[in-house]
């Protein structure tokens, strides 16, 4: 009997629930900490859950509409699913082998199904354990520190949450207290909320010499009508800027040049750098910074204070020596600041902000110290061994607070380093990764810890336990951190995995600025877990690395691509099928539209392909979109259903295969769209449902006695979906003229 899942799902319904959720600011366990492919916990407790319950055309409809009240998070819609389910027996145990931030073990943790979750990235493995297996370690908990509440009853993680706050607060208060020289107020006693720096460099021309402020904006504030500038005075030694309110003259604005590369004038002798020449100097360590200005809160908006000597003298501080190392990647499009002799990711950050930054992390393991004392006078048990090796007493449990502090310093670091800018029109520190690439930046925003402004550590913890506190419930995940492509697979399950995008953007590599400062902080809480010193990069990736050629790099992923769905094939159950997010790009859907092309298939036809010659038969596929369709967009997520087992019809010829799909295929997509599909997705349930016809033969041969490719498979079925586009667009005008 097929399931649900294979058949229809409520997509305009479970779409909305997706934006709905990836919008949401708090209380989202994806807002712990910046992961960049999130697996919505709202659709995915649908398609779960679709995937165990059978399809039943009697009560079709009113299961779409639980489907669809799930994924708005109803709770009703999920103690009725719950128990629909329970009646089917026992569940499977889902198998998510690239978990990412844990999003679908989360979704089947909601449904009381078990979970198993694996990723190679420390970060994603550390993310996935904080949100799908640590709260529900401690479920139901109260919270252990001094003076807590005598609360009858704590649900879900809310115990965890409060003492995450508590002990959170306690460590504020620690390094407030520890770094009191290094932030202090200004003399007015009014409270640096940021500071504003522009890098320096001494002026190549021998006969001037004096430090040429690199300033690629002088601007401060274009908020509605307050627009501040900083104007720079150079002498031969010093630079010195003065805060002036009203318009900027457009002279004045920046005194960097136009055309490619680092270009910017001296403003006592007019010379213009080179970029070489900036680039040697960097590779040097003698490019400087200056401040500009300090920013602070007036009334209801932000002021802007000319630096005075004394905070100057206090950002002007040595390197600690215990700093964590890693080197960045040299890739000149994604990490531009390599360039100019940064080096270490630890090169990205200030002394000032390096200091700070490894006194937190010294902090948590104290945090977490006091938090296990505090649960063992409370009478947790003293026994149950380490959080990594699973356990759930007191030592498991301080070290659990720890991890959360640990993410809270990692979201800290991320508005806390010399790439990161100002953003002139809402008054704020931008955070070093909002472009999924680290460029360099020339005019910096550093931001206090200590204030409250964008980029403090209490806004972070308090973004952490929130989203704690709507965890918790279901059995623990097990995680693991290991390669998907060598390790061994866990068997008879659920798989449910987001395949890596074949086009990241060196996402492992973009980890690795927080995971320095992760693996500093929780080095002894999970000694195996982030063992690696920078993250690993053998990722399922097509992006050409140490030299290779694109077409090695393609190679080298279509056969890592194929060894993980191989394992994953073998891993399936075949009473429930396999669900497959991956991405349907435009360079997929040329290839759909390319005729009878003999190039090399496209990373769709071939995924597709690899499925059916490892026994999995492609069922249906499903657009899951988390953001609105925008014209000219470049991909779509998508949701694919493989069902393990030999197929239901002997072999047939291609002619016969091309008269199935047009009689058949109507019939399926009536079903599949059901009112519950919008006009933009049907293409890819009509591509889907086809390949469910391809799916019952044993092969489909072509006139010579070859078996058919799914590219030519592809093309009936697409040629099938444009007749009947056309079959519409004719109808239409009628049907208008008529009404």
């Amino acid at each position: 009997m097929p399931k649900l899942i294979e058949v229809a799902l409520p997509l305009a319904e479970l779409r909305s629930a997706a934006i709905r959720e990836k919008a949401k600011k708090t209380g989202q366990p994806a807002n712990m900490h910046l992961w960049w492919g999130r697996s919505p916990v709202s659709s995915g407790i649908a398609a779960l859950a679709a995937a165990v319950f059978p399809y039943s055309e009697e009560t079709a409809e009113e299961d779409m509409a639980l489907l669809a009240a799930l994924a708005q998070g109803d709770s009703t819609a999920l103690e009725t699913m719950r128990q629909r389910m329970h009646e089917q027996g026992d569940l499977p145990t889902l198998w998510d082998a690239f978990s990412g931030y844990g999003g679908l073990p989360l979704a089947a943790n909601a449904l009381g199904m078990c979970s198993m979750a694996n990723d190679l990235n420390p970060v994603a493995a550390v993310l996935t354990s904080a949100a799908a297996d640590i709260p529900s370690r401690f479920a139901c908990l109260p919270p252990v520190h001094p003076g807590a509440s005598a609360r009858e009853r704590y649900s879900s993680a809310q115990g965890l949450a409060e003492d995450i706050r508590y002990y959170g607060e306690w460590l504020e208060a620690q390094a407030k207290e520890r770094l009191a020289a290094l932030y202090p107020p200004l003399q007015s006693g009014e409270v640096p909320l940021a500071w504003l720096w522009v890098r320096t460099v001494q002026c190549p021309n021998p006969a001037c010499g004096c430090k040429i402020p690199l300033g690629s904006s002088f601007l401060l504030s274009q908020t509605g009508a307050a627009h501040v500038w900083t104007e720079p005075t150079v002498e031969k030694s010093a630079v010195r800027f003065a805060v002036r309110n009203g318009d900027c003259p457009e002279e004045k604005r920046t005194n960097k040049q136009g055309g490619a590369g680092a270009r910017f004038r001296c403003l006592l002798c007019n010379d213009i750098t080179t970029d070489a020449y900036i680039k040697k100097t960097g590779a040097e360590h003698k490019l400087g910074a200056e401040l500009m200005a300090v920013v602070t809160r007036e009334g209801g908006g932000k002021a802007f204070r000319a630096p005075d000597d004394a905070q100057r003298e206090a950002a002007d501080v040595p390197s600690p020596q215990d700093v964590p190392s890693g080197a960045i990647p040299v890739d000149a499009d994604r990490f531009s600041p390599t360039g100019f002799g940064f080096a270490e990711w630890s090169d990205l950050f200030t002394p000032r902000q390096r200091i700070m930054l490894c006194a937190f992390g010294d902090l948590i393991r104290e945090a977490q110290d006091r938090a296990a004392s505090d649960a063992l006078a409370v009478g947790m048990r003293e026994e149950g061994g380490s959080l990594e090796c699973g356990g759930t007493g007191a030592l498991a449990y301080g070290q659990a607070i720890g991890v959360y502090l640990a993410l809270a310093l990692d979201r800290m670091a991320e508005y806390n380093s010399s790439m990161c800018s100002w953003n002139t029109s809402q008054g704020v520190v931008r955070g070093a990764l909002g472009r999924r690439a680290i460029p360099m930046i020339w005019t910096f925003a550093e931001a206090n810890p200590f204030s409250d402004s964008s980029g403090n550590f209490r806004a972070m913890l308090k973004k952490i336990a929130s989203s704690v506190e709507q965890l918790g419930f279901g059995e623990p995940a097990k995680v693991t951190r290991d390669n998907a492509v060598t390790m061994e697979h866990p068997q008879n399950v659920l798989v449910c995995t987001e395949l890596p995008d074949p086009n990241d953007e060196g996402y492992a590599e973009l980890s690795d600025y927080f995971y320095i400062w992760l693996r500093r902080s929780l080095r002894h809480t999970y000694p195996q877990m982030v063992a690696p010193m920078l993250a690993p990069k053998e990722e399922l990736s097509q992006r050409p690395v140490r030299g290779a050629s694109k077409q090695e790099a393609q190679d080298a992923y279509r056969a890592n691509l194929k060894a993980v769905l191989e394992k994953l094939a073998q891993s399936s159950r075949t009473d429930v099928p396999a669900l497959l997010f991956t991405r349907f790009c435009k360079a997929d859907l040329h290839a759909l539209q390319a005729g009878d092309a003999r190039g090399n298939a496209s990373d769709w036809e071939f995924l597709m392909q690899s499925l059916f010659s490892l026994g999995l038969r492609v069922t249906a596929v499903w657009p899951m979109r988390t953001e609105a369709p925008s014209e000219g967009e470049g991909d779509v997520r998508v949701l694919i259903v493989a069902r393990k087992g030999a197929p239901t019809e002997g072999s047939i010829a291609r002619r016969s295969f091309a008269n199935a799909v047009k009689r058949k295929l109507p019939d399926r997509m009536r079903t599949a769209l059901n009112g519950h599909v919008d006009a933009e997705d049907e293409m890819l349930v009509c591509m889907g449902q086809g390949l469910a016809i391809y799916s019952q033969y044993a092969c489909v041969l072509n006139a010579d006695g070859s078996a058919m490719r799914v590219h030519d498979a592809l093309q009936i079925i697409y040629r099938e979906w444009q007749n009947e586009w056309e079959k519409r667009a004719e109808i239409a005008p009628h049907g208008e003229e008529e009404g």
